[in-house]
């Protein structure tokens, strides 16, 4: 990867500072390591997709950031189920 680009043609950012990506249509929201979000519409998907997957930029559909381990819980799930849940409060 010496050789590679770091710039891609017309996209202003080096690789070095993307984050992560997300592909809506045919237009890439990136995030920069900086926060700030930047749109970008390249000629050819699928080449500035390989182009950000060799420079290993987070993929949000492939990989959302977030552990596993430390996800919440589903609260609006009573922990008995529903109607273990109708019977205690039917029984006050």
């Amino acid at each position: 990867m010496e050789n590679e680009p770091v710039f891609y043609p017309d996209f202003a950012h080096p690789a070095s500072q993307l984050s992560a990506f997300s592909l809506c249509i045919d237009v890439f929201i990136i995030s920069l390591k900086n926060g700030e979000i930047v749109k970008f519409k390249p000629n050819d998907i699928a080449h500035f997709k390989e182009w950000l997957n060799r420079f290993k930029v987070r993929d949000v559909a492939v990989n959302d950031g977030l552990s596993h381990t430390h996800r919440t819980t589903n609260l609006s799930e009573a922990p008995n189920g529903f109607f273990n849940l109708i019977k205690r409060s039917k029984r006050k």
